[in-house]
């Protein structure tokens, strides 16, 4: 026996809704993406049609959902980037006749990009880095009221809602009474991912565990405060955040995380981009946060074609085009500073990542300018500690391979046989040696 279709695992109620919604049965069920938070099915209709249906893997989850859609409208209303169409949304419901949480999308027509791009001609590439750059400073200029995601209020408006970033659903913690916003400040914001990280291990440290464990999970809670500790002292004392900078202070919608996979173009002319999909995680952000290159542009340590730093070329001219040379945007494309280390340190799990998390941010409140802590420094730079060795490398690299070339190598099982061997037998001492 096959196994039931996954719109067959639906409750009736929701079957029926999206039948009507589609006004067409569905004759075909494919999964298309599942991960902790969201799942996502292509259905094909008996009319010949295919749609996407993305629900929740929860019903916590409803939210990440919810905020898609209004996502959706709100670019295909008010900017020039093609998105999918919302075909039918349904919020659920509770009592006697309960619904799921669903969204119906249209599917995207065309070619992935990711699977074309490095056969793309330079002008074909150029074509696609200079589109983005031109969609990003047009959200550039739209402003929101807080940190957040949109939601659809009332019936063809829109408001800022929590936040839908990972950190504050995986691993269970869509469960948790987390502070997820919306949010009118960025210290106001940093703050809840350090009190995130906090409530979210509490939840591991109340759970019973055997007496060998106790004393580990006693040092990673101390480790997890100290993090969340560091990470509140930080905020405070972060320049350029709120009224320090109040150029760059309002909110904007933050897509710098498109990828290529989430662009769809013309097999016949891939210059011409047919829609942009999968607008799950978008949030209004600080201006600072949105004017930075999408992370597939960013120079990587692998690379040795140059051919990002030429795309890279490519984006800033097209917004020296678009925006001028003086533009906001422009100026924040190049900022590097103590604001941009923060939000990427938020994003990180205090215990899970929290030996790596805690020299980091000892290292730089210690060279904060102003608060420069030299014997607290020189400790954490010692060679003779893997924190240590992890801080000194990252001084001096880029990328995620610090922790790797801190750890000592293992010893060469050649060198060990060979000293083994000299061991048992004995050498002459004048013959040339192995020392491992």
């Amino acid at each position: 026996m096959s196994p039931p279709r996954p719109i067959a695992m639906l409750n009736s109620a929701t079957r029926d809704s999206i039948t009507n919604a589609l006004a067409s049965d569905v004759s075909e069920v494919r999964l298309i993406a599942k991960d902790e938070l969201t799942t996502t099915y292509q259905l094909g209709l008996a009319d010949g049609r295919q749609v996407l249906l993305r629900i929740p893997s929860f019903n916590e989850n409803a939210s990440i959902v919810e905020a898609e859609v209004a996502t959706l409208r709100y670019l295909a209303d008010r900017t020039s980037i093609p998105v999918p169409s919302v075909l039918a949304f349904h919020p659920g419901s509770d009592g006697e006749h309960s619904t799921t949480c669903y969204a119906l999308l249209q599917k995207p027509s065309g070619t992935c990009v990711e699977s074309v791009f490095p056969s793309m001609t330079p002008f074909e590439q150029n074509s696609i880095v200079a589109a983005l750059a031109r969609w990003m400073v047009e959200l550039f200029t739209l402003r929101f009221e807080a940190i957040g995601s949109l939601r659809i209020h009332g019936s063809n408006d829109f408001r800022i809602g929590p936040v839908v970033m990972k950190p504050f659903y995986v691993d269970g913690r869509s469960k948790l009474s987390l502070d997820r916003g919306p949010f009118t400040s960025a210290r106001g914001y940093y703050r809840a991912c350090a009190q995130r990280e906090l409530d979210s291990s509490r939840m591991l440290f109340v759970q019973d565990a055997p007496e060998s464990y106790q004393q580990g999970l006693e040092e990673s809670r101390l480790t997890v405060e100290r993090i969340t500790g560091f990470l509140c002292d930080l905020t405070d004392r972060c320049e350029g955040l709120d009224d320090d900078d109040p150029e760059m202070a309002p909110f904007s919608l933050d897509i710098h995380e498109i990828g290529l996979k989430n662009i769809f173009v013309s097999p016949e002319n891939p210059t011409n981009i047919l829609s942009v999909a999968d607008w799950q995680y978008v949030n209004a952000r600080p201006l600072w946060c949105c004017a930075r290159l999408p992370p597939w542009l960013r120079p990587s340590m692998t690379a040795t074609d140059g051919g990002s730093t030429r795309l890279a070329a490519i984006f800033k001219a097209e917004v020296v085009r678009v925006a001028g040379i003086n533009s906001t945007f422009l100026r924040s494309l190049d900022l590097e500073d103590t604001r941009s280390t923060l939000d990427d340190l938020s994003t990180y799990d205090a215990f899970r990542d929290g030996f790596l998390l805690l020299p980091a941010l000892e290292n730089i409140l210690a060279t904060l300018p102003g608060h420069e802590d030299v014997a607290g420094l020189t400790a954490l730079l010692d060679p003779s500690t893997l924190p240590g060795r992890v801080a000194r490398i990252n001084l001096l690299t880029r990328g995620s391979n610090a922790m790797y070339l801190a750890m000592t190598p293992p010893r060469s099982p050649l060198m060990t046989s060979l000293k083994e061997e000299s061991t048992d037998k004995g050498m002459p001492s004048d013959s040339p040696v192995l020392v491992p």
